[in-house]
């Protein structure tokens, strides 16, 4: 295997990562909202904390498309470089 696809490989897989750590913040705010009493002062600032929490989650998803992308990129370009060497 070549070191560019070992790097291809590996930016795949931290894009992935970032995905999964981005998608799993917001899910964790998101259930520490669903635990707390939600009181008539502060109704407004959890609605607009819940938004941006499933904003980051939905972000955490675009992330992870992103990976799953660059994964294909890599598998492609590693079966493209094999059917070159034959």
């Amino acid at each position: 295997m070549s070191p560019a696809a070992r790097r291809r490989d590996l930016i795949a897989l931290l894009v992935l990562a970032a995905g999964a750590a981005t998608a799993s913040y917001g899910y964790l705010g998101l259930h520490h909202m669903a635990f707390q009493p939600i009181v008539r002062e502060r109704g407004k600032l959890a609605i607009d904390r819940a938004i941006a929490y499933n904003n980051v989650v939905h972000a955490g998803w675009i992330i992870i498309a992103l990976g799953v992308l660059a994964m294909m990129w890599s598998f492609w370009q590693h079966r493209k470089a094999g059917r070159a060497s034959r």
